[in-house]
């Protein structure tokens, strides 16, 4: 009957009927989102056989095993008193609105509200790295790193000398590189920080079910860029290791927001690091003798900031830090600031935003004037031209510099700052962390840098984007297509 079938239709008619059927019985099964669903079977119309190898290594869930540990922070399921006069004592009297998002940290991402910590602002690579460096120069017994991208570079090379020395002094060092992100790091600068004493750790594809000899997760990646200092002093934010956070690239000046924190809070830092470094160990069956409960310091009170650490993966129950600025712009009352490298929201976020902006909250994002990735960028676009109309205001940064900050603040007395940028690809498929803070002098700083960065920034109206021509609108258009898929 088969081959009777095959003789009538020709040989390639059946093996399309067929690759249609088995394509899409794959995508349906998976449960994605109806737009996502959409976008995949036209990818799959447009681009046969071809498109379904990109599915497999785009598209598919392969994540079974999460990065986590059986570290666990004291988080009560309700504050404390103790939490409460702090709360009081940073915010005032209007600390009552805020509570229902410190329950959805404490249960999303299981993150106590860290209290007394110091929190110091770094808004170039410049800053972060003068601090950074010598902060590493001065540990005595333990650096543990974890970035995306690591160059070997002048900078990549600075710290790979620092680690060395370090490391040959006595000082244990762990790092850990993202596969994908430091893909073009050389051999010969990871074999000298392990001839050292430097123990490394790629996260890489390694958890993939099947097709081992193909890296079937290039598509997810651990974009967390955090560092410990002998377990006092933390480092978050959107600046990896490379020449182009400190302005030498052909983006020009890079604006971004790193933080340095002390306090209660390094310990939560210190705990990501090690959810994601003994899986890692783990998976790649390394017998290694950890005890991380040493890492975890009683830390005395450094400041007033409180603050909550939200953290994500593509394996995440929830979307733990799209939920957290969902909620920040829900409880907004009187402005709403955001400033991202790359605007693809989902649904909720946009929603969000919207109807924000229609009850009267004003709501400004902060957006780079020039590219640098290609589809990202122009459907971003789009996005920001439909929330246009709804009276938000867009600025776009100097076309000579390049703004990569990853910030929400709100009403001048709370903000998050972290790896996570306003799109799907961080809201789901990356490794993220984000440190939320419940601090009105410390969101008063990262605000006014955001209002100095609007004074050199162009304001968008919807004249502008009228005005382009049909390539560019087309482009746009075209890129928003993939933008559930990005």
């Amino acid at each position: 009957m088969a081959f009777a079938i095959i003789f009538k239709f020709g040989f390639w008619t059946f093996f399309v009927l067929i690759y249609a059927f088995v394509a899409t019985t794959v995508i349906i099964l998976e449960r994605k989102r109806p737009e996502k669903t959409i976008s995949w079977l036209l990818i799959f119309a447009v681009i046969p056989l071809i498109g379904f190898v990109i599915y497999l290594f785009f598209g598919r869930n392969w994540k079974r095993r999460k990065l986590t540990s059986d570290i666990y922070l004291n988080s009560k399921p309700t504050l404390t008193e103790e939490e409460k006069e702090w709360l009081i004592k940073v915010l005032g009297e209007n600390d009552i609105q805020y509570l229902q998002l410190i329950n959805l940290l404490k249960r999303n991402s299981k993150s106590p509200l860290f209290l007394g910590n110091d929190i110091e602002i770094f808004k170039n690579g410049k800053e972060k790295f003068t601090s950074f460096f010598k902060e590493i120069e001065n540990a005595k017994e333990s650096i543990h790193l974890e970035y995306y991208i690591v160059k070997d570079d002048e900078t990549g090379k600075k710290l790979k000398d620092l680690l060395i020395k370090k490391a040959k002094e006595g000082v244990e060092i762990k790092f850990i590189m993202d596969k994908i992100g430091s893909g073009r790091l050389k051999k010969s600068y990871i074999k000298q920080l392990k001839n050292a004493g430097v123990e490394i750790a790629f996260y890489s594809y390694f958890l993939s079910p099947v097709l081992k000899f193909l890296n079937t997760q290039v598509n997810y990646r651990n974009h967390r860029k955090i560092a410990i200092i002998d377990s006092e002093i933390g480092f978050i934010g959107g600046i990896n290791i490379g020449n182009e956070y400190i302005g030498k690239s052909s983006l020009g000046y890079w604006r971004d927001l790193h933080l340095k924190v002390r306090g209660e809070a390094v310990n939560g830092l210190q705990k990501i690091f090690f959810d994601d470094y003994q899986t890692i160990v783990k998976a790649e069956r390394k017998k290694e003798n950890l005890d991380p409960i040493k890492y975890f310091k009683k830390q005395e009170k450094k400041g007033d900031s409180l603050v909550q650490i939200a953290v994500s993966g593509p394996e995440s129950e929830n979307s733990s830090i799209m939920q957290m600025i969902h909620k920040m712009i829900t409880i907004a009352k009187d402005h709403i600031y955001i400033a991202t490298p790359y605007f693809v929201p989902n649904d909720s976020i946009l929603s969000a935003i919207k109807i924000a902006a229609l009850s009267g909250v004003k709501v400004k994002i902060l957006f780079p004037g020039k590219m640098d990735h290609f589809l990202v960028y122009f459907a971003s676009r789009t996005y920001l031209e439909e929330i246009i109309k709804y009276g938000v205001e867009v600025y776009f940064y100097r076309k000579d510099r390049f703004i990569h900050s990853k910030f929400v603040s709100i009403d001048g007395l709370i903000s998050t700052v972290g790896t996570a940028n306003i799109d799907i690809r961080s809201f789901e498929l990356n490794y993220e962390a984000n440190l939320l803070i419940y601090d009105r002098e410390k969101t008063k700083q990262i605000e006014d840098i955001f209002h100095e960065d609007l004074k050199i920034s162009s304001h968008i109206s919807q004249d502008y984007f009228n005005a382009q021509p049909f390539l560019i609108k087309f482009t746009e258009a075209f890129c928003k297509i993939f933008s559930n898929l990005l």
